[in-house]
Protein backbone atom coordinates (compact mmCIF):
# COMPACT_ATOMS: atom_id res chain seq x y z
CA UNK A 1 0.00 0.00 0.00
CA UNK A 2 1.32 3.23 -0.87
CA UNK A 3 2.43 5.49 2.55
CA UNK A 4 3.79 8.71 3.02
CA UNK A 5 7.28 9.07 4.69
CA UNK A 6 8.74 12.59 5.78
CA UNK A 7 12.70 12.07 4.77
CA UNK A 8 15.92 13.97 4.52
CA UNK A 9 15.65 14.64 0.56
CA UNK A 10 15.05 17.31 -2.09
CA UNK A 11 13.91 15.50 -5.32
CA UNK A 12 14.86 12.34 -6.29
CA UNK A 13 15.06 11.05 -10.18
CA UNK A 14 11.93 9.80 -10.51
CA UNK A 15 10.57 13.18 -10.28
CA UNK A 16 8.77 13.07 -6.65
CA UNK A 17 7.86 16.64 -5.53
CA UNK A 18 9.17 18.33 -2.18
CA UNK A 19 8.61 21.10 -0.96
CA UNK A 20 9.95 21.43 3.18
CA UNK A 21 13.53 22.49 3.93
CA UNK A 22 14.73 21.55 7.01
CA UNK A 23 17.64 22.08 9.41
CA UNK A 24 20.42 20.05 10.46
CA UNK A 25 19.39 17.63 13.71
CA UNK A 26 23.13 17.25 13.72
CA UNK A 27 25.97 19.15 15.82
CA UNK A 28 28.57 19.82 13.32
CA UNK A 29 31.96 17.80 14.01
CA UNK A 30 35.54 18.44 13.05
CA UNK A 31 35.49 18.55 9.34
CA UNK A 32 37.05 15.46 8.29
CA UNK A 33 38.15 14.00 5.04
CA UNK A 34 35.85 13.11 2.51
CA UNK A 35 36.12 9.38 2.40
CA UNK A 36 36.69 8.99 5.62
CA UNK A 37 34.10 7.99 8.16
CA UNK A 38 34.49 9.13 12.00
CA UNK A 39 34.81 5.35 13.97
CA UNK A 40 33.30 6.05 17.35
CA UNK A 41 33.55 3.38 20.61
CA UNK A 42 30.20 2.62 20.74
CA UNK A 43 29.00 2.37 17.16
CA UNK A 44 25.74 4.08 17.84
CA UNK A 45 24.44 5.97 14.32
CA UNK A 46 22.28 8.99 14.31
CA UNK A 47 19.41 8.33 11.69
CA UNK A 48 18.16 12.02 12.33
CA UNK A 49 20.44 13.31 9.45
CA UNK A 50 18.00 11.41 6.81
CA UNK A 51 15.31 13.02 7.88
CA UNK A 52 12.73 16.01 6.31
CA UNK A 53 11.04 15.53 3.30
CA UNK A 54 7.73 14.15 2.21
CA UNK A 55 7.20 11.75 -0.75
CA UNK A 56 4.70 8.80 -1.05
CA UNK A 57 6.15 5.49 -1.69
CA UNK A 58 4.93 1.70 -1.95
CA UNK A 59 4.88 -0.41 1.49
CA UNK A 60 6.90 -3.85 1.15
CA UNK A 61 5.45 -6.11 4.01
CA UNK A 62 8.42 -8.18 4.07
CA UNK A 63 12.40 -7.65 3.38
CA UNK A 64 11.73 -10.61 0.89
CA UNK A 65 9.47 -9.12 -0.68
CA UNK A 66 11.04 -5.74 -1.44
CA UNK A 67 14.43 -7.65 -2.78
CA UNK A 68 12.28 -9.80 -5.18
CA UNK A 69 10.31 -6.24 -6.53
CA UNK A 70 11.45 -5.90 -10.46
CA UNK A 71 12.37 -2.58 -9.72
CA UNK A 72 15.03 -3.32 -7.11
CA UNK A 73 18.20 -4.28 -9.09
CA UNK A 74 20.51 -4.55 -6.00
CA UNK A 75 20.74 -6.22 -2.90
CA UNK A 76 24.11 -5.97 -0.66
CA UNK A 77 25.50 -5.93 2.93
CA UNK A 78 28.42 -4.28 3.36
CA UNK A 79 30.39 -1.72 6.06
CA UNK A 80 30.49 1.91 5.82
CA UNK A 81 33.75 3.43 4.87
CA UNK A 82 32.75 6.87 4.51
CA UNK A 83 30.80 10.18 2.84
CA UNK A 84 31.70 12.68 0.02
CA UNK A 85 30.27 15.04 -1.55
CA UNK A 86 28.01 13.62 -4.65
CA UNK A 87 26.96 15.36 -7.58
CA UNK A 88 24.10 17.76 -8.30
CA UNK A 89 21.25 18.03 -10.28
CA UNK A 90 19.71 21.80 -11.10
CA UNK A 91 16.84 23.19 -12.58
CA UNK A 92 14.66 26.03 -12.77
CA UNK A 93 15.02 27.69 -9.51
CA UNK A 94 16.18 24.14 -7.90
CA UNK A 95 19.23 22.63 -6.75
CA UNK A 96 19.42 19.19 -5.46
CA UNK A 97 22.67 17.98 -4.04
CA UNK A 98 23.73 14.50 -2.76
CA UNK A 99 26.47 13.00 -0.86
CA UNK A 100 27.77 9.45 -1.78
CA UNK A 101 28.45 6.76 1.01
CA UNK A 102 31.01 4.43 0.06
CA UNK A 103 31.14 1.09 2.06
CA UNK A 104 32.96 -1.99 1.67
CA UNK A 105 31.11 -5.02 0.25
CA UNK A 106 30.32 -7.87 2.33
CA UNK A 107 28.02 -9.96 0.24
CA UNK A 108 26.42 -9.11 -3.14
CA UNK A 109 22.80 -10.70 -2.71
CA UNK A 110 21.08 -9.54 -5.59
CA UNK A 111 22.28 -7.64 -8.77
CA UNK A 112 25.92 -7.29 -10.60
CA UNK A 113 28.88 -8.74 -9.64
CA UNK A 114 31.65 -6.98 -10.91
CA UNK A 115 34.62 -7.82 -8.91
CA UNK A 116 34.84 -4.78 -7.43
CA UNK A 117 35.52 -4.36 -3.57
CA UNK A 118 33.35 -0.89 -2.98
CA UNK A 119 29.98 -0.37 -3.89
CA UNK A 120 28.60 3.47 -3.97
CA UNK A 121 25.32 4.40 -2.37
CA UNK A 122 23.80 8.23 -3.69
CA UNK A 123 22.07 9.61 -1.05
CA UNK A 124 19.89 12.96 -0.95
CA UNK A 125 20.96 15.72 0.24
CA UNK A 126 18.75 18.46 2.90
CA UNK A 127 19.42 22.03 1.75
CA UNK A 128 18.13 25.32 3.34
CA UNK A 129 17.76 28.67 2.51
CA UNK A 130 19.98 29.65 -0.54
CA UNK A 131 20.41 25.79 -1.69
CA UNK A 132 22.89 25.91 1.19
CA UNK A 133 23.19 22.10 2.37
CA UNK A 134 21.46 21.38 5.88
CA UNK A 135 23.28 18.26 7.04
CA UNK A 136 26.78 18.40 5.29
CA UNK A 137 29.24 15.54 4.58
CA UNK A 138 30.89 16.09 8.00
CA UNK A 139 27.26 15.44 9.60
CA UNK A 140 26.82 12.32 7.45
CA UNK A 141 29.88 11.08 8.71
CA UNK A 142 29.80 11.68 12.11
CA UNK A 143 26.05 10.27 12.12
CA UNK A 144 27.02 6.90 10.31
CA UNK A 145 30.22 5.86 11.98
CA UNK A 146 33.45 3.74 9.80
CA UNK A 147 32.48 0.14 9.99
CA UNK A 148 28.88 0.11 10.46
CA UNK A 149 27.26 -2.61 8.76
CA UNK A 150 24.47 -1.95 6.48
CA UNK A 151 21.70 -3.76 4.41
CA UNK A 152 21.10 -1.93 1.05
CA UNK A 153 18.55 -2.42 -1.29
CA UNK A 154 18.55 -0.22 -4.45
CA UNK A 155 18.27 0.93 -7.54
CA UNK A 156 20.76 1.60 -10.42
CA UNK A 157 21.05 5.78 -10.30
CA UNK A 158 20.25 7.79 -13.46
CA UNK A 159 23.48 8.86 -15.40
CA UNK A 160 21.47 11.38 -17.26
CA UNK A 161 19.62 13.86 -15.86
CA UNK A 162 15.97 14.79 -16.18
CA UNK A 163 14.23 16.68 -18.92
CA UNK A 164 14.89 20.02 -18.43
CA UNK A 165 17.70 19.74 -15.70
CA UNK A 166 21.35 19.29 -15.72
CA UNK A 167 23.64 17.23 -13.89
CA UNK A 168 27.15 18.47 -13.14
CA UNK A 169 30.18 16.93 -11.32
CA UNK A 170 28.45 13.14 -12.26
CA UNK A 171 31.69 11.24 -10.98
CA UNK A 172 31.61 13.41 -7.83
CA UNK A 173 32.15 10.82 -4.93
CA UNK A 174 33.08 7.90 -7.03
CA UNK A 175 35.84 6.41 -9.23
CA UNK A 176 34.54 7.57 -12.75
CA UNK A 177 32.22 5.30 -14.35
CA UNK A 178 31.71 3.28 -11.06
CA UNK A 179 27.54 2.71 -10.57
CA UNK A 180 25.70 4.66 -7.80
CA UNK A 181 22.52 2.67 -6.06
CA UNK A 182 19.96 4.85 -4.75
CA UNK A 183 18.44 2.91 -2.27
CA UNK A 184 14.34 2.59 -1.44
CA UNK A 185 12.93 4.42 1.29
CA UNK A 186 12.72 1.48 2.96
CA UNK A 187 15.90 -0.21 1.80
CA UNK A 188 18.92 1.32 3.71
CA UNK A 189 19.20 0.02 7.06
CA UNK A 190 22.47 -0.26 9.42
CA UNK A 191 22.92 -2.06 12.85
CA UNK A 192 23.39 -0.07 15.69
CA UNK A 193 24.93 -0.35 19.11
CA UNK A 194 22.37 0.03 21.91
CA UNK A 195 22.89 -0.68 25.79
CA UNK A 196 20.53 -4.13 25.21
CA UNK A 197 22.72 -5.17 21.83
CA UNK A 198 22.83 -4.02 18.35
CA UNK A 199 19.80 -3.16 16.61
CA UNK A 200 18.60 -2.82 12.94
CA UNK A 201 17.92 0.77 12.58
CA UNK A 202 16.29 2.47 9.11
CA UNK A 203 17.70 5.60 7.54
CA UNK A 204 14.56 6.93 5.93
CA UNK A 205 12.06 4.63 7.60
CA UNK A 206 12.13 4.09 11.05
CA UNK A 207 12.22 0.03 11.69
CA UNK A 208 9.57 -0.10 14.55
CA UNK A 209 6.88 2.03 12.26
CA UNK A 210 7.92 -1.04 9.33
CA UNK A 211 5.53 -3.99 9.01
CA UNK A 212 5.80 -7.01 11.84
CA UNK A 213 7.96 -8.77 9.32
CA UNK A 214 10.88 -6.27 9.60
CA UNK A 215 10.28 -6.44 13.53
CA UNK A 216 11.48 -10.20 13.44
CA UNK A 217 14.62 -11.42 15.87
CA UNK A 218 15.96 -7.84 15.93
CA UNK A 219 18.74 -8.91 17.95
CA UNK A 220 20.47 -10.94 14.94
CA UNK A 221 21.44 -7.38 13.65
CA UNK A 222 21.90 -6.90 9.89
CA UNK A 223 23.71 -10.53 9.27
CA UNK A 224 20.23 -12.02 10.76
CA UNK A 225 18.16 -10.12 7.59
CA UNK A 226 20.81 -11.42 5.45
CA UNK A 227 20.49 -14.93 6.38
CA UNK A 228 16.72 -14.14 5.77
CA UNK A 229 17.42 -13.43 2.36
CA UNK A 230 19.76 -15.84 1.31
CA UNK A 231 17.11 -18.35 2.50
CA UNK A 232 14.62 -16.74 0.42
CA UNK A 233 16.75 -17.39 -2.58
CA UNK A 234 16.25 -13.80 -3.95
CA UNK A 235 19.33 -13.46 -5.68
CA UNK A 236 19.65 -13.41 -9.87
Amino acid sequence: MPKSLRILAIAVFAGLSTTACTSSTTDTAATAPEGTAVATPAGTVDTSVFRGIDYDYMVFETPEDLAKAKGITSVLTAEVKGFSQGRVVSSTGLEEKRVVMKVSLNEILKGPRDGGTFAYVELPQPTCAGDIPCATVTDFTKAIPAGTKVLVFGEDAPEIAPPSARLTNNNAGRPAGTRLIQPNPQGLLFESATPTGPAVVGAYEQVENMPEAWRKNPSAGIDGLKARLKTAKIGN
